[in-house]
């Protein structure tokens, strides 16, 4: 699918914003997101034991006369000009891994046809060379990302900022590049983000050093400014942040209200799936496979307002979405949000979420 699906300037801030977070962290024990039952295409020997082999090939790759590597695995193209063995030997695995963690985290949700290309370069200035190659005319829009990188067209452009960051930013952007790849038509844009921050979350296997786990609740960062926001009663109301684009939050000083919006937005899909006993996550199960084929914009033009519908395909924004899968008592949802927002900022929450764990368990 095309950029425009996105938006070029939603793409190019995504990780200017993500890049400002800082580390994400996570440890403890708690129910886990690996291998265990995943279809990884033709792997010739992906097993649950400490090593995992995705890899299908491993060849040089020479890029603007650096030498780099280019592995491939089941599902992936893996461009690696990054040398730092932390990043470059656990690449592999932890992409086939966090594949898995999107099909399987809202539901059942297919493979991609064919291989997916990432590119992971070892300096902001090798990757804005190669954004300009690839990008053409559009390369501008994406070179102001600040940290990190972006997704188009399926395709993922990442640079090093450190081991923690990377893999995370290599599991929010590659997200996007999934759903670039497979959905036929778009989710809203406080969803898709949203959904993109609840990847970011993830530690390393302590048995098997080399595996991730993901962990949805583990991204200290998101927490600590929505914990923030909510003490200081800054944070968005429900009906506010559903018509919030993350690009229309930027200005000349800083990103602070963007970086706001993307920590409500992973609360908001955190809500979705736990809140009222889970009275809304089918739904979101189903959203996620309707979008994916190609079922969203009809059931939104047959259950909402013309005007409501065009917000949606013009803006990716607007109540419709909600209004149609979750609830279209608007005032009802936002009291059982502000309620869901207490409740996962109260005290001992934290140490809740550093271990990956719901505050609300």
């Amino acid at each position: 699918m095309s950029d425009g699906f996105g938006g070029l300037f939603a793409r190019a801030i995504r990780l200017a914003c993500l890049g400002l977070v800082g580390t994400l962290g996570a440890c403890g024990t708690t129910p886990q997101s690996d291998a265990r039952g995943m279809d990884f295409g033709d792997s010739p020997s992906l097993g649950v034991a400490e090593n995992i082999d995705v890899v299908i090939s491993d060849k040089p790759w020479t890029y603007f006369g650096i030498e780099g590597r280019l592995v491939e695995t089941p599902s992936y193209r893996i461009f690696l000009t990054e040398r730092d063995p932390l990043v470059s030997r656990r690449a592999p695995v932890f992409l086939e891994l966090a594949l898995a963690h999107y099909r399987t985290l809202l539901g059942d949700l297919p493979k991609p046809g064919g291989q997916m290309e990432t590119y992971i370069l070892a300096s902001r200035n090798q990757w804005a060379a190669l954004t300009r190659q690839l990008m053409g005319d559009n390369a501008e829009t994406y070179l102001k990302i600040r940290a990190g990188g972006f997704a188009s067209q399926g395709r993922a452009m990442l640079f090093n900022i450190g081991s923690r960051g990377t893999f995370a930013t290599t599991s929010h952007e590659g997200w996007h590049q999934y759903t670039q790849r497979t959905f036929r038509q778009p989710l809203p844009i406080w969803l898709e983000e949203g959904i993109a921050t609840l990847m970011e979350g993830y530690r390393w296997d302590e048995v098997s050093p080399e595996r991730p786990i993901f962990l949805p609740w583990a991204n200290v960062d998101r927490f600590s400014r929505l914990r923030d926001m909510v003490n200081e009663g800054r944070q968005f109301g429900l009906e506010e942040l559903l018509d919030q684009r993350p690009q229309d939050l930027l200005n000349v000083v800083d990103n602070e209200r963007a970086l706001d919006y993307y920590s409500q937005v992973w609360a908001l899909v955190h809500f979705l799936r736990e809140a009222e006993g889970g009275k809304y996550r089918q739904q979101l199960s189903k959203l996620a496979r309707d979008a994916n084929q190609g079922y969203l914009f009809q059931t939104i033009r047959s259950n909402s307002s013309q005007l409501e519908f065009a917000e949606l395909v013009r803006r990716r924004a607007g109540p419709a979405v909600f209004r149609v899968y979750f609830n279209d008592d608007l005032d009802e949802a936002s009291r059982e949000y502000d309620t869901f927002l207490q409740r996962i900022t109260a005290t001992g929450a934290r140490d809740r979420v550093v271990a990956g764990r719901s505050p609300l368990r």
